[in-house]
């Protein structure tokens, strides 16, 4: 059975969107924390543009979103390949670079 989507009220000053080149994930027994943040270069510090903070369930359920968008852009445009897409710069997993648990 199709759930059918809620429906979202958009203020206007939001409907453009923030663009975010780093997202950084925290979390503790309770909840996952999304930083989404702009860094750019000659600037020596990334700018937060979204702290979204979710209950573990709902980051699987965000997961499970994102697979599947992912394969249907995927059906559409073409695979992503995967590399070194980060660099210097971009969506990072702390926990992999040594990161800790809250």
């Amino acid at each position: 059975m199709l759930k059918t989507p809620p429906r979202i009220n958009i203020r206007p000053e939001d409907a453009d969107g923030e663009y975010s080149n780093l997202a950084l994930v925290s979390f503790s027994k309770a909840e996952f924390i999304l930083d989404f943040a702009r860094i750019m270069p000659g600037v020596p510090a990334a700018s937060l543009k979204a702290r979204i903070i979710l209950s573990p369930h709902r980051v699987k359920a965000l997961i499970s979103a994102l697979e599947s968008q992912t394969k249907a852009y995927e059906a559409k445009f073409g695979k992503l390949e995967d590399g070194d897409f980060q660099s210097s710069i971009g969506f990072q997993n702390p926990s992999a670079m040594g990161g800790e648990e809250q």
